[in-house]
């Protein structure tokens, strides 16, 4: 019996250096505070204009605390209360989390690019920092055309030489273009051209007007892109209740050169013009675009995309105040001399008419 009481001691020292250890380790434990901080799942991200990404933070050492979001450039990413991000325009900015009333924070960088451009997507424009949507639209598809947009001439005889508008010389060739023709009428010793309009069917004031186009590609005859209205006949306001607004005339083949013109009270005595002409390699058969941006302040004309003439219009009083129709045509006149009926027809082809209010 002595011999157990013995043996059992050793056991018992065991169970008590256990115990000890183990309240040990638990003082140490509760002793021992863990450290704070805080985290983003994302140091950086990469976003499209317009796009969106929520952050989710991560803390440690607070049983309790509040965090604060801040965006170092608001006008390129914006972040709202549980870290939702929105990309707005190209650049690059930190979005930044904090606790409050410490000096703790993360931050992820946030990179933001422009979104490749839908090319079927064309339902507005972005002009002069001012976004302008779709008004009006021809892509000229099918095979005949659309006249509840447009109507043919009127057929008259043009300028000073011996050529008429003629209904059968604008037509659509099936393959998503309008032809505006020229062609020499050789039964009648008279050249014939096509023009369209939209008198009576759309008319606005003030917008982008833009089409996309082939000119001649001869000399003696020029194309145009015009707008024009019945006001324009009236002599008591300047251009301001009534100008003829020639967005592209292309006369000017030999020295590859494009006009712009402004025509107002009238076409009698009293009528005042004003113009520029810009160097501009049109007439290579290729497809263009020519454009203008018309506010009530100024005229802004484009060729590819590139400013051509900025006018306020100062001469006709200022800018058109009242709605003007499209007109697309091709005319010979004293201007650039008739053209030689074996470069006969030549075609100028569009691809497109758009404007935006």
């Amino acid at each position: 019996m002595k011999t157990k009481k013995i043996l059992a001691v050793p056991a018992l020292i065991t169970a008590l250096l256990i115990c000890i250890l183990a309240l040990s380790a638990e003082v140490s434990a509760v002793s021992t505070p863990k450290k704070k901080s805080i985290s983003l799942d994302k140091s950086s991200i990469e976003l499209y204009e317009s796009e969106t990404f929520t952050l989710t933070p991560s803390v440690t050492g607070f049983k309790k605390c509040t965090i604060q979001w801040s965006s170092s450039d608001k006008t390129v990413a914006s972040v709202k209360k549980g870290g939702v991000v929105t990309a707005l325009k190209e650049g690059s900015a930190d979005i930044t989390v904090k606790i409050k009333g410490t000096d703790l924070k993360a931050v992820c960088h946030v990179s933001v690019v422009q979104k490749d451009p839908d090319p079927n997507d064309h339902q507005t424009v972005t002009i002069d920092g001012k976004t302008y949507f779709l008004s009006f639209e021809d892509s000229f598809d099918g095979d005949s055309l659309d006249e509840t947009k447009w109507e043919r001439g009127p057929e008259w005889k043009r300028q000073d030489l011996n050529n008429y508008w003629d209904d059968s010389m604008s037509y659509l060739d099936g393959e998503g273009n309008l032809i505006i023709e020229t062609s020499y009428d050789e039964e009648n010793d008279r050249f014939l051209s096509g023009a369209v309009r939209t008198k009576g069917k759309f008319e606005q004031a003030y917008g982008y007007f833009e089409i996309r186009c082939t000119v001649n590609t001869v000399p003696g005859y020029w194309t145009a892109f015009w707008l024009m209205g019945e006001s324009v006949a009236d002599e008591t306001d300047g251009g301001r209740n009534g100008t003829e607004i020639d967005i592209m005339e292309t006369p000017f083949f030999r020295e590859k050169k494009v006009q712009n013109t402004l025509n107002w009270d009238g076409y009698g005595y009293r009528h005042k013009s004003s113009g520029n002409v810009s160097k501009a390699d049109v007439y290579d058969g290729e497809y263009h675009t020519f454009a203008l941006l018309w506010t009530e302040s100024e005229y802004v004309f484009y060729i590819d995309g590139e400013e051509s003439w900025r006018t306020e219009a100062a001469e006709a009083k200022g800018t058109c105040q009242v709605p003007l129709y499209v007109k697309i045509s091709a005319e010979t006149g004293s201007w650039t001399g008739a053209p030689d009926p074996a470069d006969l027809p030549n075609f100028m082809k569009i691809d497109y008419v758009r404007v935006y209010k």
